[in-house]
């Protein structure tokens, strides 16, 4: 069993359709939501948060060992929790450097010439925000090296996503972020240095490499 968070224009049978799970299966993982004696649907909001099926979900594309996300949470996972407090940070113009995206580098072990906020930083985001939620991260500002670590998981909220195309180069090694929501044709990502912020922004599932795109932090 994973966790979702309902998004503007979600509804019981569309997010039942969208994790291949009947209504009546949504139902009964999720009792609360109906109301006692009349059977009728309470009304979702967006931000909240609900249990669904995986089950139903095919896997991560040329993964078959990709398996649910735990759900030891009774909230989002620690570190989407960070990151959604970070959104709104941003790259200062000029010769100044934001001192908060600077922490985000030097969590990677980033200093000297290229501490600075116009080094790219989007893999840095999730090691600081992984970090912060008490967990071991790669330690690495490339997104190539993240693509090993933690291990592979079906799309859920929370999961490290990875885009392609990889490099050795960390300033054209694709992009990395957390999945906050999907749709047919994107995946709507938490991350920073998306457009020199952070913030949630989609990009097109055709992006996700080809092997395990989505981790999870254990």
């Amino acid at each position: 069993m994973a966790q979702y968070t309902v998004q503007p224009g979600d509804n019981p049978s569309k997010i039942a359709a969208s994790f291949g799970m009947t209504l009546d299966q949504f139902q009964s993982e999720n009792p609360t939501l109906v109301e006692w004696g009349t059977g009728r649907w309470k009304v979702l909001f967006p931000g909240q948060i609900v249990n669904v099926d995986t089950a139903g979900m095919a896997g991560p594309i040329g993964d078959p060992a990709a398996q649910a996300a735990p759900t030891d949470f009774a909230a989002p996972p620690p570190w989407m929790q960070i990151a959604i407090m970070e959104v709104g940070v941003q790259e200062w113009a000029g010769a100044a450097d934001n001192p908060r995206i600077l922490e985000y580098l030097q969590s990677c072990g980033i200093s000297g010439s290229l501490l600075h906020d116009e080094t790219a930083w989007c893999a840095a985001f999730v090691n600081w925000c992984v970090l912060r939620a008490g967990f071991k991260p790669r330690g690495s500002a490339k997104v190539s090296d993240w693509w090993t670590w933690g291990r592979p998981v079906v799309p859920t909220y929370g999961s490290i996503c990875i885009l392609q195309p990889l490099t050795v180069d960390q300033a054209g090694s694709g992009h990395i972020g957390f999945l906050h929501a999907q749709d047919d044709t994107n995946v709507w990502l938490l991350s920073g240095n998306s457009h020199n912020q952070v913030r949630i922004a989609a990009y097109p599932k055709s992006k996700l490499i080809p092997n395990a795109p989505f981790r999870w932090a254990f």
